[in-house]
């Protein structure tokens, strides 16, 4: 089995729609360095 982003949003695009409101709370500090380890279609990853 291959792995299908546009599958995985279209079933669990709410994933990354909750996270989206947390994103406001993170520092805006350039030399912070931030570890993702979610999965998904790097929505999230690509706002970070």
């Amino acid at each position: 089995m291959q792995w299908d982003s546009s599958l995985y949003d279209k079933n669990h695009s709410f994933v990354s729609q909750y996270g989206c409101e947390l994103l406001k709370y993170l520092p805006q500090n350039k030399q912070q360095k931030i570890l993702d380890l979610g999965c998904g279609t790097g929505d999230l990853s690509y706002e970070i």
